[in-house]
């Protein structure tokens, strides 16, 4: 059966096996602590305006373009394959005109 509350937690700090086999060194002392001096990262630069990637907008703009360029040359396509496609009848309809006579 659990209790109904949580158990206060120890704080102490627990001692550990070590398994290097060495000796164990004291705790250094109160008279000369060890102190570690803080390192401050470099203040990083700020620009003014978009970051050097892809932006989304930049994305959708460019996929707009491709699919207008895309869609154009469809249409000019067709265009060509129609005026071919009719000048080669008219040929067709010459050859049997001289046939003809």
């Amino acid at each position: 059966m659990l209790p109904a509350y949580p158990l206060p937690m120890s704080f102490v700090r627990k001692p550990r096996p070590y398994s290097s086999g060495l000796p164990s060194v004291g705790l250094p002392t109160a008279a000369a602590p060890v102190t570690r001096e803080k390192v401050r990262p470099a203040p990083r630069l700020r620009r003014s305006g978009p970051r050097g990637g892809v932006t989304w907008a930049g994305a959708v703009s460019a996929l707009a373009a491709l699919g207008t360029v895309l869609i154009l040359l469809v249409g000019v396509s067709g265009l060509w394959n129609s005026v071919a496609r009719d000048w080669q009848f008219r040929s067709a309809a010459e050859g049997v005109v001289d046939a003809a006579r």
